[in-house]
């Protein structure tokens, strides 16, 4: 029995031991492995600080206009692609103007190492893709088109959005056209990538919306590109909005509420009037916000009835907007503090007690 207990013994002892000993060697590597992952990020770190300094130079002397694109790309030529596109994005990034842009995408477009990223947009790996995306924003010609499309249809929205970066260099009529048809099944924010690139790109994109703003269209699309039409606020585009506003879906006639804030014009004002007694509470409250802003003191005795309304949201948008409406509208929020609904009177007071900079701050909130 005590031999026996004895060599249990040393058997715990020798696993305790063992285990022991893994336990520090694993220690031990982790600690190396931390220390060899800080000196690999110093080594790389310090090579991308000297392929900066040595492109900082030729980038700034081109700039000035003492220096040609041919010297950019030869600066770039010597340091690995990455750091080259990094370097090259960031001199893009300080908004370089157009004219000094296309002379370095034309020296840069036929080099080895850019065609060499541009290719990776077939790549398996995202950020391959991503890379190909961020390129053409710079280097991106006609030619490039097919393989914008390509990115502007990838399954990750990072790479969709930063292909959105490149249609001010790459798109046509034809693209734009594809974008519009795309935004409503989009991510929020490829959305927001896409309304603001469509923006920029207006000439393109205002006939092909117009087109598209048709009540026959489906409901969804529709929205997206209300909101699209609101976001460029060209007349001609929310001109096609006006007739949305009695479209028989409450989304649609919302974002035509929302649109036709900005559209200053005689046919505006009734419209939102008649949205005023929407069934959708979103709508009477974006319609009274409309109302305010296009300055409609028309619409005071239905912005005062509205004080009464059942909506909280409804109650404080039509306060505002009286707000906004001078004195006319200030009378009215006045008057209101005597009325019969208690909901309308707190409102009334509430509204009362803003200053100017509060009543234009929350109205465009």
């Amino acid at each position: 029995m005590d031999r026996t207990g004895g060599a249990g013994l040393v058997t715990i002892e020798f696993v305790v031991a063992v285990v022991a000993a893994v336990q520090g060697i694993f220690v031990v590597l982790i600690i190396a492995l931390l220390i060899a992952n800080r000196l690999y990020q110093n080594f790389v770190a310090r090579r991308m600080s000297l392929a900066a300094t040595d492109v900082a130079e030729p980038m700034r002397h081109w700039l000035v206009g003492v220096a040609t694109a041919d010297d950019v790309a030869i600066a770039l030529r010597r340091i690995d692609p990455q750091t080259a596109l990094d370097e090259l994005l960031r001199v893009v990034a300080s908004r370089v103007p157009s004219a000094q842009l296309d002379e370095l995408a034309a020296a840069l477009h036929d080099e080895p190492w850019v065609r060499g990223v541009i290719q990776g947009e077939r790549s398996r790996l995202w950020w391959r893709r991503l890379d190909a995306a961020r390129i053409l924003s710079v280097v991106g010609r006609a030619e490039d088109r097919d393989c914008l499309r390509r990115l502007l249809a990838d399954r990750h929205p990072a790479v969709q959005s930063a292909a959105t970066s490149a249609l001010g260099r790459v798109a046509d009529a034809r693209m734009i056209s594809l974008v519009l048809d795309e935004i409503p099944r989009q991510s929020f924010v490829v959305r927001f990538y896409e309304i603001n690139a469509l923006r920029d790109l207006w000439h393109l994109t205002i006939p092909a919306l117009v087109e598209r703003l048709r009540p026959s269209a489906p409901p969804r699309m529709l929205e997206a590109w209300v909101n699209l039409a609101e976001a460029i606020a060209d007349p001609a585009c929310l001109a096609s909005v006006l007739p949305l506003a009695s479209h028989e879906d409450a989304d649609v006639r919302l974002a035509a509420a929302r649109a036709l804030k900005k559209y200053f014009h005689t046919d505006s004002v009734p419209a939102l009037q008649t949205l005023m007694a929407d069934a959708d509470w979103r709508v009477r409250g974006q319609a009274a916000r409309g109302l305010g802003a296009l300055s409609a003191r028309d619409a005071i005795p239905q912005l005062s009835a509205a004080l009464g309304d059942r909506i909280w949201w409804v109650r404080f948008r039509s306060g505002l907007a009286l707000a906004q409406l001078g004195e006319p509208g200030r009378k009215a929020l006045r008057e209101a503090r005597e009325m019969d609904d208690r909901y309308g009177r707190e409102m009334a007071a509430m509204i009362s007690g803003l200053s100017e900079g509060g009543i234009v701050e929350l109205a465009e909130a």
